[in-house]
């Protein structure tokens, strides 16, 4: 879940904590996106924190973070430090698998951000 970058994640976010779970309201969840692009680091990650923070208080933060962001620092951290060898082609398959998933994902979100957020359309 945490692969893709924040296009993908904020449109999984706006599936689940607005439409399904509603842990949130639309508006608010826009302007936590602004937000999250005004402010320096993974705005993914803020945009977790941010809504689990309001949901569950610090704690709750603090576990989104670590459910969130962990699985991909150990694995990235696990590719990076097993490439001792010099027949590292599973490295490179692995890599390029991702890769594509996150194209996937990518465009997943890249649609549903926009039905969701796109609700007119304006020429000039």
């Amino acid at each position: 879940m945490s692969f893709g970058g924040l296009a993908a994640h904020i449109g999984y976010f706006e599936r689940t904590f607005v439409q399904k779970l509603k842990w949130i309201d639309s508006e608010s969840y826009a302007r936590l996106i602004s937000l999250s692009q005004f402010l320096p680091g993974p705005g993914s990650s803020q945009i977790g924190f941010a809504i689990d923070l309001r949901r569950a208080g610090v704690l709750g933060g603090f576990t989104v973070f670590i459910a969130f962001t962990f699985p991909s620092f150990l694995l990235l951290y696990l590719l990076a430090t097993t490439n001792q060898t010099q027949d590292a082609q599973w490295l490179v398959n692995v890599t390029h698998g991702l890769k594509l998933l996150a194209m996937v994902v990518v465009a997943d979100a890249a649609l549903n951000m926009y039905k969701a957020f796109c609700k007119e359309f304006n020429t000039i």
